[in-house]
């Protein structure tokens, strides 16, 4: 035991004592027999030692089964039991049974000869117990000599008995060798170090089923009885039948038993073989680490099923290392079993399965596992020989002693299962690693970036094939960096480099120019320090050419501060310059001034000429707009027709002022345009930092000046006026009511009649639109019709005028029943002719109405004319093909043209108010009218004379030949009421 140093030593301990009290009883006996030819009366020091060996070996073999067979191992106690059961019946039949009828012998001698053998047979059975079938294959070297010494005990004392009855035993015979042999075969078996793992649990057999050579012995000992029988049959002499069939019955009782435990440990055998089939197909499909540990952890808990609280989980390499280390380091029990200290660390390197205390296990690892009794490390081995056997990890399954003892095998196996699988993974991810390798081996190789592995020195030790499109055609291998860039920028390389090395910072940017023969080229830098990583040991410069990105990011800047078609800053860069300048002004006490400029009748150009025209004119206008300014001024274009001027470091608001009347004096002069000569003029708005020190709010300022330049009369400039922001207000608020008001159709049509001249007949209306704004002042059509131009809002109020216009002159003509039924005359914006459903809405406004044919007369500006297309010849035409008459709106006062009365299908003409207004005092105003009436007479069309207020203007047209006309000499705009009214009285008003 000193030796050996087994877990539990009280067993051998017990043996021990047997062993002693047995050489001291045989010695006794010995010596009285002959030496002093005496006999031994009872009770005598020979039986007191006697009854002493076999209660001290019984405790021994108990305590060596307790500790081996952990927990309930039935089926190795049936097959002992069936044994036992076996061998006692002919020792019954044989022996104790003749020992009983001599009557030479006395009660206590014959209990004594039977106490011998009926002793040996239970040690027998307690060994028989202790040697069932276990994990390992061999017998234990130490078990067998302990058998071979109890049967060689058993056949002595059988001898001994027999001789003794016979009288015929002497001292010192061959038959004491048996004694002899006994007690060498128990001292050599406590001196084999196998000795130590008698008291070692160990786990049942993977497979319930006895090997063939226990069947063996099962069978034979279940033929016992039979045999006697029959032996007995044939001598003659049949004594014992009760004995044999009790033990008969016994025997099919036990086998019963045996083959019910087996059923039942087979079922379990399957559910086991169940739970770790699908582990192993779990584990087959695991491509990551956690899927293992989690297929096994799920097994694990599905073999303990309901069997109390369990943990289990996967350590890693390094933590089942560690862990073995600790039980070497760290001797603990298990219950009331102690964990070998002979186990070295030079043992657990072969990493065994190995069943531990909780207490043994680290502090952190007992937490996770909830503090259980015991844990079950079984090592994960990649597949190979136990030797060579290379730890991947470990399944550490926590719980209680007996299931997990139970379990060590399924355990073991779905360790080895998991080992696989972690092979499996790691030889994936390393064939992964390899074509990922082959993958970034074949990209650098066709990367456009540059990469670069360099030496501490600087020098180049690497260069990526793609290193000749930025560097050239030079080598690159054993070239110092620095010599590479720029000479100018060879001091920035050489600080980035030792900054990267210094500074502990894994990676550094920056941006380099590059030496390409002549060329300079932008580069783009990324370096990284990986000199620590074997398979490198050097600096990582990565470049990328970034010139035609640079040159890009260049110019989208430039076009997001200047004007694609002049050149000009714009509107954003303007807006900066006028801060930076405010900022200046304030701190140099100088005075910053802004001009917002405006083309008057840009439009008109753009109409005739074309837009090509229009863009070679704001060329020109920014070109001679730039050499009009001071170097330290800037133009810029603020959009279509717009420009504006930033005027820094001025004196007083007067320079302003001199430069926009010096600005339109330089616009006002002729552009010459491919060969022909454009006169434009412009409207100047000037605002101060006296009027605001906001960028924003500054231009908006310039706005309103501009604003109230145009309404001077244009070709002006005008300074802004604190009245003129009340007026931009102003503007604001009616364009939100403008907005509300066309939401609600809050509009009135009030209707002009168009009167025959010569007799005095009303033959049509012009209908006119009127906002009267319900309480408060109505807002005149000069202020609401442009405004709705300009929002956008013309279209559903040409719209409403259209459809409300052709159904109150459908009423009227079936009211009056005239014979020549009078027509209605619509305004229609330019808007409104380019929209796509413009012919709908009219036709549409026609069918609804029921208007009578012929009588729906729309009007258009020369405008429309000038600009002609296509969609608006269509248009016109399919117009006409629906009955409705087109009048030229405002004749005379744009840039007319004769082509385009002849080229459209126009039937009538109105003539300006602004020539009625000359005459009769102005005979070339006269000229000029009757010049537009005999023009209209060649062509056929019908001329309309707007803005009669007086009787002289009335004769003197008719004189001329114009028959029809309008104004406040015959009627002032009218309801529909009234109107009906004058239709009634069958003429016109006077």
């Amino acid at each position: 035991m000193r030796l050996n140093r087994p877990a539990h030593r009280w067993p051998w301990w017990a043996l021990a004592a047997g062993l002693v009290a047995f050489a001291a009883g045989n010695a006794y006996r010995e010596a009285q027999e002959a030496h002093f030819d005496a006999s031994h009366p009872f009770p005598s020091p020979i039986v007191v030692s006697s009854l002493a060996v076999y209660s001290l070996f019984t405790a021994g073999f108990f305590g060596l089964v307790r500790h081996r067979r952990a927990g309930h191992d039935l089926p190795a106690l049936l097959d002992a039991l069936i044994v036992t059961t076996a061998l006692a019946l002919p020792l019954w039949v044989h022996w104790v049974q003749p020992l009983g009828r001599p009557d030479a012998l006395t009660w206590q001698q014959r209990a004594f000869a039977v106490a011998s053998p009926l002793g040996d047979l239970l040690v027998l059975a307690l060994l028989a117990r202790l040697l069932a079938p276990g994990p390992a294959p061999v017998p234990n070297p130490a078990a067998r000599l302990l058998l071979l010494g109890t049967l060689t005990l058993l056949c002595t004392d059988i001898a001994y008995g027999i001789l003794q009855l016979d009288g015929t035993w002497r001292a010192g015979t061959v038959l004491g060798s048996g004694w002899l042999v006994f007690c060498t075969a128990w001292g050599l078996a406590a001196l084999h170090p196998s000795m130590a793992e008698l008291t070692e649990p160990c786990s049942p057999p993977q497979s319930q089923l006895p090997p063939w050579r226990r069947l063996l012995v099962l069978a034979v000992a279940s033929l016992v009885p039979p045999v006697l029988l029959v032996i007995e049959a044939n001598v003659g002499d049949v004594s014992d039948a009760t004995v044999l069939a009790a033990s008969s019955g016994a025997l099919y009782v036990l086998v019963i038993l045996r083959l019910a435990v087996l059923v039942v440990a087979h079922r379990k055998a399957v559910a086991r073989e169940q739970v770790l089939r699908s582990a192993a197909a779990g584990l087959d499909a695991a491509f990551w680490p956690e899927e293992i540990a989690r297929a096994c952890t799920t097994a694990v808990d599905a073999l303990f099923g309901s069997r109390g609280r369990h943990a289990a989980v996967v350590l890693s390499a390094r933590e089942a290392q560690e862990l073995y280390a600790l039980v070497a380091r760290t001797p603990a029990r298990i219950g009331n079993r102690r964990v070998r200290e002979r186990d070295e660390p030079a043992d657990l390197a072969r990493y065994r399965t190995l069943l531990v205390p909780g207490a043994g296990l680290a502090a952190d690892l007992a937490v996770r596992l909830g503090a259980p009794t015991a844990a079950l490390i079984c090592p994960i081995t990649r597949p190979g020989p136990p030797a060579g056997a290379e730890l991947r990890g470990a399944l550490l399954a926590a719980g209680h002693e007996q299931p997990l003892t139970e379990m060590r095998g399924a355990l073991d196996l779905l360790a080895s299962h998991a080992g696989l699988a972690t092979e499996r993974v790691l030889l994936r991810q390393e064939v992964v690693r390899r074509e990922s390798e082959a993958y970034f081996r074949t990209l650098v190789h066709n990367a456009s970036d540059v990469i670069l592995i360099v030496n501490d020195d600087a020098t180049v030790r690497y260069a990526s094939p793609s290193a000749p499109a930025v560097f050239g055609n030079a080598e690159l291998t054993g070239t110092e960096l620095p010599d590479l860039v720029d000479p100018l920028q060879r001091e920035r390389v050489i600080g980035t480099l030792t900054a990267l090395r210094k500074s502990g910072r894994r990676e550094e940017h920056d941006h380099w120019l590059v030496v390409r023969g002549d060329e300079r080229v932008e580069v783009e830098v990324r370096c990284r320090d990986l000199r620590q990583d074997r398979t490198v040991g050097g600096l990582v410069v990565t470049l990328r050419d970034v010139t035609e990105q640079r040159q890009l990011e260049h110019e989208l800047t430039r076009r997001a501060y200047h004007d694609s078609l002049t050149g000009l800053p714009n509107r954003t860069m303007l807006l900066e310059r006028t801060h930076s300048a405010l900022l200046r002004g304030r701190r140099d006490s100088t005075l910053t001034c802004l001009l917002f400029i405006d083309l008057d009748d840009f439009k008109v150009v753009n109409d005739s000429l074309g837009h090509s025209a229009g863009d070679r004119l704001l060329r020109a206008v920014a070109e001679r707009l730039s050499a009009t300014l001071r170097p330290a001024d800037t133009a810029a274009r603020l959009g279509g027709d717009e420009f504006a001027v930033l005027m820094e470091e001025a004196g007083v608001p007067r320079d302003a002022e001199l430069l926009a009347a010096q600005v339109l004096r330089t616009l006002d002069r002729p552009f010459r345009l491919s060969g022909d000569s454009v006169s434009v003029s412009a409207s100047v708005g000037v605002a101060t930092a006296r009027d605001s020190t906001d960028a924003q709010e500054l231009l908006a300022l310039a706005d309103l000046a501009l604003y109230a330049a145009k309404a001077a009369g244009k070709r002006q400039w005008r300074r802004f006026q604190p009245q003129q922001r009340v007026r931009m207000v102003e503007r604001h608020d009616l364009r939100a009511r403008l907005d509300r008001a066309i939401a609600r159709q809050e509009f009135d049509l009030r209707y002009q009649p168009v009167v025959n001249m010569e007799t005095g007949d009303v033959i049509g209306f012009e209908a006119l639109a009127r906002w009267p704004h319900r309480g408060q002042d109505a807002v005149p059509p000069g202020r609401f019709i442009p405004l709705a131009e300009e929002t956008g809002h013309i279209s559903s109020l040409g719209g409403w005028v259209l459809r409300h216009a052709t159904a109150d002159i459908a009423r009227l003509q079936r009211r009056t029943r005239r014979a020549v039924p009078p027509y209605v005359s619509v305004n229609v914006s330019a808007r409104q002719w380019r929209d796509a459903g413009f012919l709908d809405e009219v036709c549409a406004a026609v069918d609804a109405a029921a208007l009578a044919p012929g009588t729906l007369q729309l009007e258009l500006t020369e405008s429309v004319l000038i600009r002609r297309t296509d969609r608006i010849d269509a248009l016109l035409r399919a117009l006409k093909d629906r009955g409705v008459r087109i009048a030229v709106d405002d004749f005379g006062t744009g840039y007319s043209s004769l082509r385009y009365l002849g080229d459209f299908p126009v039937d009538v003409l109105k003539i300006d108010k602004a020539f009625i207004d000359g005459i009769p005092h102005a005979p070339r105003q006269v000229a000029l009218v009757e010049g537009i009436v005999h023009l209209a007479d060649a062509l056929g069309l019908q001329v309309i004379a707007e803005g009669i207020e007086e009787p002289a203007q009335r004769e003197l047209l008719s004189s001329v030949g114009c028959r029809y006309g309008q104004g406040f000499l015959f009627a002032r705009p009218m309801t529909v009421e009234q109107s009906e009214a004058v239709l009634r009285t069958g003429g016109g008003p006077r």
